[in-house]
């Protein structure tokens, strides 16, 4: 896949195409927009790196506006050499992902790999949506494509929704693990609407939210008589969704009687009203989610372990807003534009202070706190927690808190190695201690905190290396 560069100066068109290459790219260098257009008609284009110094005022904005209108997820580089904030905000409007400088090669070879891994992920993930769509096109008509509902280009969020696609057409029971505010109900949804379910009903139940007298009863139903109050038959959530999908949300949380009367229905795919004795066949799928680690609960005594056994067939996870930061601008922008159609407001714009402000929180709400804030934000309430009389950043206070936030990961990550840590963030030894210095932060509180001892990575090192 080719790296599409359009510079107008030969020599550094040359120089340009000589440094990706050696960073081993494919670069495909043209001196003309009609060339890179055809470039990027052909499919062989996987980012496109531009020079906004075209001839004229506008024209270098307006080519960013062509190559967003023939592909909306094509990512674009700009290069400009004026540090001129109004330039960029209006370049990231029109479609450019990142404006950089022709002279900081080593950020750019490091943002035409990404973008490549990028755009492979999301041509996969159209071939999928190719595939399924002319196998159950009856089922899928008028649902949107997956990559609109599950927006995203980190390639964890792409990973997940090639496997979506895939595990939408079997009927084995899935869990969902992520931290509140990810969207696993979105998950489960997405699992449901594009497989041959999609017809049937999509039935939540909030597994904490059901008082333990009544569950039974929720879930599989009762007879006529069957206790006091219960005049006439009810049908149970499970029953009520035949031939759709039973999403159990906060599954952690079922009281340990049901989750025997659970695993049972799952193993026989049978349910019985309460009080009664007819078999009733179990035809909908189960997709339970969690942000627990039901092992370590099982372990505990507080979850089954043959439930977790039962319905961990297949475990899909999502990754906190935190550890993809990267997609919190286009995110933001989305939810931007659906809040401003909702509340019927013809200003969806985001400023670029506002769009750092983001990227720099933590968000243990997730995707659901930071579409709270965007819609708050679009309403022309106060944009983050602490109301108006919140402390207000320049952006050079909201750089380096980003700055700090993406050093402490990093050591983190590394087990608190500043030797590997410049490695990863490309800085010399000497800038990094200087900053360590100006942060407060001290590597030893990061020791024996890498991915082996803590279970996960929070970053990969090619993110760090975008930064």
């Amino acid at each position: 896949m080719k790296v599409a560069l359009l510079h107008l100066f030969g020599s550094t068109r040359a120089q340009l195409a000589a440094h990706l290459r050696d960073g081993g790219l494919d670069v495909h260098a043209v001196s003309n927009a009609e060339d890179l257009l055809t470039l990027i008609a052909s499919g062989a284009a996987g980012v496109v790196v531009t020079d906004l110094r075209l001839p004229g005022v506008h024209e270098g904005m307006e080519l960013l506006s062509q190559c967003h209108a023939m592909d909306p997820q094509l990512t674009v580089i700009a290069l400009s050499d004026q540090e001129d904030t109004a330039t960029a905000v209006e370049a990231v409007h029109r479609g450019a992902r990142d404006v950089l400088a022709p002279d900081r090669l080593p950020r750019l070879a490091t943002a035409c790999r990404q973008a490549i891994r990028s755009r492979e992920l999301t041509l996969q993930t159209r071939a999928a949506e190719s595939l399924h769509d002319g196998e159950l096109a009856p089922v899928r008509r008028g649902i949107v494509p997956i990559h609109e509902v599950l927006r995203g280009n980190h390639p964890a969020v792409g990973k997940l929704r090639q496997a979506l696609l895939r595990l939408s057409r079997v009927d084995t029971d899935v869990l969902v693990k992520a931290e509140t505010g990810c969207g696993k109900e979105v998950v489960a949804r997405c699992l449901h609407d594009y497989g041959p379910r999609a017809d049937k009903r999509f039935v939540a139940i909030n597994c904490g939210a059901i008082p333990e007298n009544i569950f039974e009863s929720e879930l599989f139903g009762h007879e006529a008589g069957a206790f006091t109050g219960a005049t006439k038959r009810r049908i149970g959530k499970l029953e009520y969704a035949a031939g759709g999908t039973v999403f159990l949300d906060e599954i952690e949380s079922m009281p340990m009687a049901m989750q025997v009367k659970l695993l049972r229905a799952l193993q026989q795919r049978t349910i019985e009203r309460v009080g009664g004795n007819e078999p009733i066949r179990l035809s909908c799928r189960v997709v339970a989610a969690t942000k627990d680690d039901l092992l370590e609960l099982s372990r505990a005594g507080r979850f089954r372990i043959d439930l977790y056994y039962r319905i961990n067939v297949i475990e899909l996870s999502l990754p906190p807003l935190r550890e993809r930061r990267d997609d919190i601008p286009l995110l933001a922008h989305a939810f931007a534009l659906e809040a401003a159609e909702h509340h019927g407001l013809s200003d969806a714009d985001l400023d670029i202070e506002f769009v750092c402000r983001l990227m720099v929180r933590d968000w243990p709400g997730n995707v659901r706190e930071l579409r709270n804030a965007v819609e708050r934000h679009v309403l022309g309430m106060p944009e983050l927690a602490g109301g108006d009389d919140a402390p207000q950043q320049s952006l050079p206070q909201l750089v380096a808190s980003f700055e700090r936030t993406v050093i402490e990961q990093c050591l983190r990550m590394c087990g608190g190695s500043v030797t590997r840590a410049c490695e990863i963030l490309h800085v010399p030894r000497k800038t990094l201690y200087d900053k360590l210095t100006r942060f407060s932060v001290d590597p030893q509180d990061y020791r024996g905190d890498g991915p082996a001892a803590s279970g996960f990575m929070p970053m990969t090192q090619s993110d760090f290396a975008a930064v």
